[in-house]
């Protein structure tokens, strides 16, 4: 299977059942990240992944998986579709995420509205933390 330079291409597979790919979407930040990685745990197609962690540093996800039950097009195949659902907005709701308006969102708002839920919280803690250092 080969990749362009921005697409998923595997960057390690020497150990046995055990992957390095890059993915160029978990660079853009953690919630994507994560999004890809719980995604990739829970899905149906791969019951062989147990284990998947992406580094928002170099753009990697590490994949390992029981022997006989996966193979590397089919990880590679079953990441490009993951990621392609993600960028178009067409994921899965995990149980966290209450709101039914979630579901009629825009592509990307979801990550929007969790990027200003964290930089609000952020705020709240910092003032709470200067009140109290102050007082």
């Amino acid at each position: 299977m080969q990749h362009s330079s921005d697409t998923i291409r595997i960057v390690h597979n020497k150990v046995p059942h055990r992957l390095r790919v890059y993915v160029p979407m978990v660079r853009w930040g953690p919630t994507y990240a994560d999004f890809l990685v719980q995604t990739l745990l829970r899905e149906g197609k791969a019951p062989g992944v147990f284990h998947a962690e992406a580094s928002e540093v170099t753009g990697n996800v590490l994949i390992q998986y029981l022997p006989g039950t996966q193979c590397e097009e089919d990880i590679l195949r079953l990441l490009e579709e993951t990621a392609q659902r993600i960028e178009t907005g067409n994921i899965p709701l995990l149980p966290k995420h209450k709101s039914p308006r979630l579901g009629k969102m825009m592509p990307g708002a979801f990550f929007t509205r969790e990027l200003m839920v964290s930089i609000g919280g952020n705020i709240i803690a910092g003032v709470a933390l200067a009140l109290m250092l102050g007082a």
